[in-house]
């Protein structure tokens, strides 16, 4: 890990210098308004220990239920609470009972409906962040490897995401865990 994360002065900086550090370790780029997203978004949330309290579906359904300018800052919301708990806080997956496939599903839903009630120009920032979910997911694994290796993913949310998500980071991870081959049927998307 570099140390560009102790020489920054806000906390802006910080989450821009570590975002850079995920990026390099992960093989991972970003394109500008990616990252600019995603480090806003975590500066937003970083005084927020309420997010864990949130209910996501019961959040999202009422997202739709708004007018077009409040459904669209609810479902937002939404879509990035999905990303900081596949990503950040996987293992409130297991604790709510649900796979980190939810959040991704979740997630990348809401932003698209983010897409569909926004301009040109947010439509297809809102495009992006639901296509480009897993490679953000991925980069907020890495911070969580950066700041304490023990924050990686375990084998069974790495296998998972893997299977489900086609996470190269996942990927990655399981091959710490094994020296065996696992090799995914594309057809039926089943181990063999």
């Amino acid at each position: 890990m570099s140390h560009s994360l102790l020489l920054q002065s806000t906390t802006m900086a910080q989450w821009q210098a570590l975002v850079k550090d995920a990026e390099s370790t992960s093989h991972l780029t970003l394109n500008i308004e990616l990252e600019s997203y995603l480090v806003f978004l975590l500066n937003r949330f970083n005084q927020r220990p309420d997010i864990v309290n949130c209910v996501l579906a019961t959040e999202f359904l009422t997202g739709l239920e708004k007018k077009p300018t409040e459904q669209r800052d609810c479902l937002r919301e939404v879509g990035d609470k999905c990303l900081l708990f596949a990503g950040f806080f996987p293992e409130q997956a297991e604790k709510r009972r649900v796979k980190i496939k939810y959040f991704i599903e979740l997630g990348r839903t809401a932003y698209v409906q983010v897409a569909s009630l926004s301009k040109t120009h947010s439509a297809s920032l809102y495009h992006s962040l639901s296509c480009g979910f897993i490679s953000l997911m991925e980069i907020l694994h890495a911070i969580r490897g950066l700041s304490d290796p023990l924050n990686e993913l375990m084998p069974l949310q790495a296998f998972e995401l893997w299977v489900d998500a086609h996470s190269q980071h996942a990927l990655t991870v399981l091959r710490r865990h094994t020296s065996a081959l696992a090799i995914r049927n594309t057809s039926n998307n089943k181990l063999i």
